[in-house]
């Protein structure tokens, strides 16, 4: 019983560790539509994380996250990046898109800011908007 309480509490100190730093390299949130929440089935859910520095070029793509069939609004997102990708004078933004059989339906029609600058990382709220008829 001695050996096993120490090998259970470095389990846990572990798992705990590994949550911290898991939760310190994702940006996390939810996505809101406000009207119909269904989604018709089959259509797919793209969260992309750009560097977004420079107004006169393309933005950077950094991480994503793409959800099948995500079914209603609203929708929990959690986009890991590797930090080493991040760089603290730059600035970050989130990129949503909602398509169905390659057709776009949903969109983020506002810059939402992220992760630099003081912009936040954690419960985001992040609405769309509806592109053309589903």
């Amino acid at each position: 019983m001695r050996i096993a309480l120490p090998i259970i509490l470095i389990a846990v100190i572990a798992l705990a560790v590994g949550f911290c730093i898991q939760r310190h390299n994702t940006v996390t949130g939810t996505i809101t539509f406000e009207g119909d929440q269904s989604i018709p089935a089959g259509a797919v859910l793209t969260v992309e994380l750009r560097d977004v520095s420079y107004q006169d070029a393309a933005s950077t793509f950094i991480a994503s996250q793409t959800i099948p069939n995500p079914e209603r609004f609203p929708i929990d997102f959690a986009i890991r990046y590797e930090p080493n990708d991040i760089d603290p004078r730059a600035t970050y933004g989130l990129g949503i898109r909602v398509t169905l059989n390659d057709r776009l339906i949903y969109i983020n029609d506002t810059a939402f800011d992220v992760l630099t600058r003081g912009n936040p990382t954690h419960g985001l709220n992040v609405w769309v908007i509806a592109v053309g008829d589903p």
